[in-house]
């Protein structure tokens, strides 16, 4: 059996989306986690910030960060979804301590 861990991702949406796409995106990556037996246990949206240095010709990004619990089964899943969503510029995601 898959162990239950505590992981955070953190996505850097481009800065001039719509809110509207920005919280269409935000739900679907919730919605990989909890589809796949995954919990959400926080989400916190930094909003726009400026950048460490030019990504895709934007100096700025959204920043929202997503800490939850799951198996390592829900990570590829996110990578995957990561790659193909164009609305995505940087994403990341680490292993809390348990």
């Amino acid at each position: 059996m898959t162990k239950i861990r505590n992981y955070e991702t953190a996505i850097v949406l481009k800065p001039d989306l719509e809110e509207e796409k920005r919280e269409e995106i935000i739900e679907r990556i919730k919605s990989v986690i909890t589809d796949n037996d995954g919990e959400i246990k926080d989400v916190d949206h930094w909003g726009n910030r400026q950048l460490a240095y030019e990504i895709e010709n934007y100096r700025a990004g959204y920043y929202s960060f997503i800490k939850f619990e799951s198996t390592s089964d829900v990570l590829e899943k996110l990578e995957h979804n990561y790659r193909i969503l164009a609305e995505i510029i940087r994403s990341l995601i680490v292993r809390e301590e348990d």
